[in-house]
Protein backbone atom coordinates (compact mmCIF):
# COMPACT_ATOMS: atom_id res chain seq x y z
CA UNK A 1 0.00 0.00 0.00
CA UNK A 2 1.06 3.52 -0.69
CA UNK A 3 2.23 5.80 1.81
CA UNK A 4 -0.14 8.10 1.10
CA UNK A 5 -3.32 7.53 -1.02
CA UNK A 6 -6.58 9.78 -2.53
CA UNK A 7 -9.41 7.37 -3.34
CA UNK A 8 -12.65 8.18 -5.32
CA UNK A 9 -12.58 11.81 -4.06
CA UNK A 10 -15.34 14.07 -4.63
CA UNK A 11 -16.08 17.75 -3.48
CA UNK A 12 -18.68 19.94 -3.85
CA UNK A 13 -19.72 23.51 -3.58
CA UNK A 14 -23.38 23.45 -3.49
CA UNK A 15 -24.22 22.35 -6.65
CA UNK A 16 -20.69 23.10 -8.56
CA UNK A 17 -18.85 19.87 -8.81
CA UNK A 18 -15.11 20.70 -8.05
CA UNK A 19 -13.58 17.21 -7.65
CA UNK A 20 -15.08 13.88 -9.40
CA UNK A 21 -14.11 10.52 -8.33
CA UNK A 22 -10.35 11.81 -7.37
CA UNK A 23 -7.66 9.25 -6.82
CA UNK A 24 -4.10 9.22 -6.43
CA UNK A 25 -0.73 8.19 -4.56
CA UNK A 26 2.56 9.25 -3.40
CA UNK A 27 5.35 7.53 -2.03
CA UNK A 28 8.20 8.52 0.36
CA UNK A 29 10.22 11.27 -0.75
CA UNK A 30 8.39 11.33 -4.16
CA UNK A 31 7.73 14.75 -5.76
CA UNK A 32 4.07 14.34 -7.28
CA UNK A 33 2.57 17.06 -9.33
CA UNK A 34 -0.73 18.25 -10.27
CA UNK A 35 -1.20 19.95 -13.31
CA UNK A 36 -4.43 21.60 -15.15
CA UNK A 37 -6.04 25.00 -16.29
CA UNK A 38 -7.71 27.46 -14.11
CA UNK A 39 -10.69 26.26 -12.15
CA UNK A 40 -9.80 22.24 -12.46
CA UNK A 41 -9.66 21.71 -9.00
CA UNK A 42 -6.19 21.64 -7.88
CA UNK A 43 -6.61 24.03 -5.00
CA UNK A 44 -9.65 22.25 -3.97
CA UNK A 45 -7.79 18.94 -4.09
CA UNK A 46 -4.94 20.11 -1.32
CA UNK A 47 -7.54 22.04 0.93
CA UNK A 48 -9.50 18.81 1.29
CA UNK A 49 -6.46 17.17 2.07
CA UNK A 50 -5.44 19.75 4.86
CA UNK A 51 -8.57 19.47 6.29
CA UNK A 52 -9.84 22.95 4.99
CA UNK A 53 -12.29 21.69 2.80
CA UNK A 54 -14.51 18.13 3.97
CA UNK A 55 -15.57 15.58 1.21
CA UNK A 56 -18.77 14.65 -0.10
CA UNK A 57 -16.87 11.05 -0.30
CA UNK A 58 -13.85 9.41 -1.01
CA UNK A 59 -10.53 8.48 1.61
CA UNK A 60 -7.52 9.77 2.55
CA UNK A 61 -4.84 7.69 4.22
CA UNK A 62 -1.46 8.09 5.68
CA UNK A 63 0.73 5.45 6.78
CA UNK A 64 -2.33 2.87 6.54
CA UNK A 65 -4.76 5.20 8.62
CA UNK A 66 -7.36 6.87 7.35
CA UNK A 67 -6.75 11.08 7.49
CA UNK A 68 -8.09 12.92 10.26
CA UNK A 69 -10.78 16.39 9.38
CA UNK A 70 -9.39 18.57 11.75
CA UNK A 71 -6.86 20.37 9.98
CA UNK A 72 -4.71 20.97 13.04
CA UNK A 73 -4.69 17.21 13.51
CA UNK A 74 -3.27 16.65 10.25
CA UNK A 75 -0.73 19.26 10.50
CA UNK A 76 0.33 16.88 13.70
CA UNK A 77 0.72 13.95 11.47
CA UNK A 78 2.85 15.59 8.99
CA UNK A 79 0.89 17.02 6.44
CA UNK A 80 1.88 19.96 5.98
CA UNK A 81 -0.04 23.06 3.22
CA UNK A 82 1.54 26.00 1.80
CA UNK A 83 -0.95 27.91 0.41
CA UNK A 84 -1.30 29.80 -3.06
CA UNK A 85 -0.41 33.47 -2.59
CA UNK A 86 1.95 32.70 0.23
CA UNK A 87 -0.14 33.54 3.22
CA UNK A 88 2.73 35.41 5.71
CA UNK A 89 2.05 37.63 8.33
CA UNK A 90 3.00 40.97 6.65
CA UNK A 91 3.09 42.65 10.30
CA UNK A 92 5.94 40.00 11.68
CA UNK A 93 9.32 39.56 11.03
CA UNK A 94 10.53 36.76 8.81
CA UNK A 95 11.70 35.08 12.22
CA UNK A 96 8.71 35.27 14.19
CA UNK A 97 6.93 33.85 10.68
CA UNK A 98 9.60 31.24 10.71
CA UNK A 99 8.51 30.85 14.69
CA UNK A 100 4.86 30.61 14.28
CA UNK A 101 5.62 27.55 11.54
CA UNK A 102 6.98 25.97 14.49
CA UNK A 103 4.95 26.55 17.53
CA UNK A 104 4.44 22.84 18.14
CA UNK A 105 8.23 22.89 19.30
CA UNK A 106 9.69 24.45 21.80
CA UNK A 107 13.60 24.75 23.60
CA UNK A 108 16.27 23.55 21.41
CA UNK A 109 14.32 21.70 19.24
CA UNK A 110 13.01 24.57 17.76
CA UNK A 111 16.08 26.77 17.97
CA UNK A 112 17.81 23.79 15.82
CA UNK A 113 15.20 24.29 13.16
CA UNK A 114 15.82 27.19 12.70
CA UNK A 115 18.80 27.04 12.03
CA UNK A 116 18.32 24.36 9.70
CA UNK A 117 16.18 27.28 7.91
CA UNK A 118 18.58 29.55 7.88
CA UNK A 119 21.24 27.18 6.25
CA UNK A 120 18.88 26.29 3.91
CA UNK A 121 17.43 29.84 3.03
CA UNK A 122 20.83 32.36 3.83
CA UNK A 123 18.73 35.20 2.34
CA UNK A 124 15.98 34.85 5.16
CA UNK A 125 18.63 34.76 7.65
CA UNK A 126 20.74 37.96 6.78
CA UNK A 127 17.08 39.33 6.81
CA UNK A 128 15.28 38.00 9.73
CA UNK A 129 14.57 40.85 11.63
CA UNK A 130 12.80 42.13 8.18
CA UNK A 131 9.24 42.61 7.98
CA UNK A 132 7.47 39.68 5.96
CA UNK A 133 5.87 42.39 3.94
CA UNK A 134 8.45 44.53 2.38
CA UNK A 135 10.15 41.47 1.20
CA UNK A 136 9.55 40.49 -2.73
CA UNK A 137 7.41 37.69 -3.89
CA UNK A 138 10.14 35.59 -4.61
CA UNK A 139 11.27 36.33 -1.21
CA UNK A 140 7.41 35.35 0.45
CA UNK A 141 7.36 32.40 -1.16
CA UNK A 142 10.95 31.24 0.31
CA UNK A 143 9.44 32.27 3.45
CA UNK A 144 6.14 30.43 3.23
CA UNK A 145 8.29 27.51 1.82
CA UNK A 146 10.26 27.54 4.88
CA UNK A 147 7.59 28.51 7.54
CA UNK A 148 6.37 25.23 6.21
CA UNK A 149 9.04 23.12 7.07
CA UNK A 150 9.32 24.52 10.73
CA UNK A 151 6.12 22.26 11.41
CA UNK A 152 8.20 19.28 10.23
CA UNK A 153 6.33 17.78 7.32
CA UNK A 154 6.41 14.22 5.97
CA UNK A 155 4.37 15.33 3.39
CA UNK A 156 4.28 19.17 2.04
CA UNK A 157 1.65 20.55 -0.48
CA UNK A 158 2.75 23.48 -2.34
CA UNK A 159 -0.02 25.42 -4.21
CA UNK A 160 1.17 27.44 -7.20
CA UNK A 161 4.56 28.22 -5.78
CA UNK A 162 5.75 29.71 -9.27
CA UNK A 163 2.94 31.97 -9.40
CA UNK A 164 3.76 35.36 -10.32
CA UNK A 165 7.43 34.99 -9.82
CA UNK A 166 10.23 36.22 -12.43
CA UNK A 167 12.01 33.53 -14.48
CA UNK A 168 15.37 33.16 -12.62
CA UNK A 169 12.96 33.13 -9.32
CA UNK A 170 11.50 30.31 -10.06
CA UNK A 171 14.50 27.90 -10.99
CA UNK A 172 15.68 29.39 -7.58
CA UNK A 173 12.54 27.89 -5.52
CA UNK A 174 12.17 24.66 -7.88
CA UNK A 175 16.19 24.47 -6.49
CA UNK A 176 14.77 24.54 -3.35
CA UNK A 177 12.07 22.00 -4.09
CA UNK A 178 14.64 19.59 -5.09
CA UNK A 179 16.84 19.81 -2.07
CA UNK A 180 13.38 19.31 0.07
CA UNK A 181 12.72 16.35 -1.71
CA UNK A 182 16.36 14.91 -1.65
CA UNK A 183 15.63 15.40 2.50
CA UNK A 184 13.50 12.67 2.23
CA UNK A 185 10.30 14.66 2.17
CA UNK A 186 7.31 13.53 0.06
CA UNK A 187 6.28 16.77 -1.82
CA UNK A 188 3.01 16.83 -3.92
CA UNK A 189 2.94 20.16 -6.35
CA UNK A 190 -0.04 21.82 -7.71
CA UNK A 191 1.24 24.05 -10.59
CA UNK A 192 -0.26 26.18 -14.04
CA UNK A 193 3.31 25.62 -15.12
CA UNK A 194 3.31 22.27 -16.54
CA UNK A 195 6.78 22.16 -18.37
CA UNK A 196 8.21 22.84 -15.03
CA UNK A 197 6.26 20.33 -13.02
CA UNK A 198 6.66 17.95 -15.27
CA UNK A 199 10.47 18.47 -15.53
CA UNK A 200 11.10 17.72 -11.76
CA UNK A 201 8.57 15.11 -10.60
CA UNK A 202 8.49 11.47 -10.35
CA UNK A 203 4.73 10.94 -11.03
CA UNK A 204 2.08 13.64 -12.53
CA UNK A 205 -1.50 13.75 -12.64
CA UNK A 206 -3.49 16.15 -15.19
CA UNK A 207 -6.44 17.29 -13.48
CA UNK A 208 -9.60 18.52 -15.75
CA UNK A 209 -12.69 20.31 -14.64
CA UNK A 210 -12.01 18.22 -11.33
CA UNK A 211 -11.35 14.43 -12.89
CA UNK A 212 -7.88 13.02 -13.20
CA UNK A 213 -7.84 12.77 -17.21
CA UNK A 214 -4.07 11.61 -17.47
CA UNK A 215 -1.41 10.13 -15.24
CA UNK A 216 2.28 9.11 -15.91
CA UNK A 217 5.91 9.78 -14.97
CA UNK A 218 6.95 13.41 -15.88
CA UNK A 219 8.52 12.64 -18.93
CA UNK A 220 5.84 10.45 -20.35
CA UNK A 221 3.42 13.42 -19.87
CA UNK A 222 5.59 15.42 -21.68
CA UNK A 223 6.00 13.83 -24.32
CA UNK A 224 2.08 13.12 -24.61
CA UNK A 225 -0.09 14.99 -26.92
CA UNK A 226 -2.76 15.99 -24.92
CA UNK A 227 -0.39 17.69 -22.73
CA UNK A 228 1.34 18.94 -25.61
CA UNK A 229 -1.34 20.64 -26.98
CA UNK A 230 -3.18 21.87 -23.98
CA UNK A 231 -0.48 23.02 -21.40
CA UNK A 232 2.51 22.91 -23.72
CA UNK A 233 1.12 25.47 -26.56
CA UNK A 234 2.96 23.06 -29.14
Amino acid sequence: MAMFSVEDLSVHYGYVTALKNVSLTAERGQIVSIIGSNGAGKTSLLRTISGLVKPVHGRITFMDKALPHQAHKIVGLGIVHVPEGRGTFSGLTIQDNLLVGGYRFRGGQLHQDLVEQYELFPLLKHRKTQFAGTLSGGEQQMLAISRGLMSKPKILLLDEPSLGLAPLVVNQVYDVIRRIRDSDITIILVEQNARKALSICDKAYVLENGEIRATGTGGELLSSDLVKKAYLGQ
